[in-house]
């Protein structure tokens, strides 16, 4: 298995035992570098950043990002495969996200034959060489100029990292703990066994040999299961059920687990895929780019005041353009404020409020604190404060 990390044995926890302290692992969804960040990745991006900055001020707090956990897959190769089949000499370096992102629509919304031969030996090369295809690498310094304005922190967008396992080793773990129903021997896929916990069965790996998505997120999860850590699942509500089965599967090979499911943000009325469209003049893209007053400081707190603060978990409102105005507008405000301009002596410290925020599972919640610290009757947010949003 060298150089991997080797995969931990199984070590059952029961659910009920309370967590201990140590470090909270945040594992936030994957994004395939295909596409602009719609309103629905900017949400999940704030929420992990702020929930990231404000848990590391009360206790320990590890980011998993690599990229290959969203390369590794057919969602991005079979794209990647299209576009060199049509578009052989593009130079994909002058092309913007928006572009790109209308091939990947048009890409999904055509029927064509697979040549699984061929996106097997793109999967190869991004697994074992980490290589990411032109339009796939502009796509990442595009998002990574985006990221930087947000004030999100660094994910290491360009660094290339193998996984922490190999596939090989990661499904014989799996197959360990009978943990899969494999057809393989009659030229049949892989599926995680999620009926032993009254979920569907999963494809973890096709009848042409292709892995789910789920596989290298398992390969880079399952090797950093420690005593003591506690893994928190950051999703979209939609890929609930996939993310509902990986947390049993950590829990089988001894991770402490919870989950953080956030809702799409509708833009044109439905909560749908990227893969569908409909998300011009709302990417991240578009929003940094939109005309406006402010600074950036206060446009790094507007863009939190919306995401973060107004729409809560659970939100099902549309994205308003006329709304994050008003936020932007009002961090602007915020920032404006002297501390005497109402600053309360007797008000908490800040890590006695992030202490009181802190969930059972050990994270501070992004929208409580948005809502108690920089609510209508706050002052302007402390240093310490300003840290954590912008």
């Amino acid at each position: 298995m060298a150089p991997h990390a080797s995969v931990p044995p199984a070590r059952r926890t029961a659910p009920t035992d309370p967590a201990p302290v140590g470090e909270l692992v945040v594992a936030p969804v994957t994004i395939t570098p295909t596409k602009p960040l719609t309103p629905t990745h900017v949400k999940g991006l704030l929420w992990t950043d702020v929930l990231v900055k404000a848990s590391a001020r009360v206790g320990g707090v590890r980011l998993v990002w690599n990229n290959r956990m969203a390369t590794v897959t057919t969602q991005a190769t079979a794209f990647w495969h299209h576009l060199d089949l049509t578009e052989p000499d593009t130079d994909w370096s002058r092309e913007s996200d928006l572009r790109i992102g209308e091939r990947y629509v048009r890409f999904h919304s055509e029927r064509r034959d697979t040549d699984r031969r061929a996106i097997g030996d793109y999967l190869t090369r991004a697994d074992q060489e980490g290589w990411i295809h032109p339009a796939g690498r502009r796509m990442l310094d595009l998002w990574s100029a985006q990221l930087d304005q947000l004030g999100v922190a660094e994910l290491g967008l360009g660094v290339d990292r193998p996984l922490a396992t190999g596939a090989q080793a990661m499904v014989d773990a799996l197959a360990d703990r009978g943990l899969l129903v494999d057809h393989r021997r009659f030229g049949g896929p892989v599926h995680l066994d999620g009926p032993r916990w009254g979920l569907p069965l999963r494809r973890l790996i096709g009848d042409d040999g292709h892995p789910n998505y789920l596989l290298p997120i398992l390969r880079e999860l399952v090797p950093l299961i420690q005593p003591g850590r506690l893994f928190l699942l950051v999703h979209d509500d939609d890929i609930a059920a996939d993310y509902l089965l990986l947390d049993r599967v950590l829990t089988e090979f001894g991770a402490r687990t919870a989950r953080l499911p956030l809702s799409r943000v509708p833009v044109g009325g439905a909560p749908r895929s990227s893969r569908h469209g409909g998300w011009h003049g709302t990417t991240l893209g578009d929003l940094a780019a939109t005309e406006g007053t402010v600074d950036r400081a206060a446009y790094r707190l507007g863009m939190r005041l919306y995401f973060a603060g107004t729409l809560h978990r659970r939100s099902a409102q549309p994205f308003r353009m006329s709304l994050l105005r008003r936020c932007v507008g009002r961090a602007a405000r915020l920032l404006g404020r002297t501390p005497t301009d109402g600053t309360n002596a007797s008000v908490p410290s800040l890590a006695a409020t992030l202490s009181l925020l802190r969930t059972q599972q050990g994270y501070v919640d992004p929208y409580r604190l948005t809502a108690t610290l920089l609510g209508k009757r706050s002052g302007p947010p402390a240093p310490e404060l300003r840290a954590i949003y912008t």
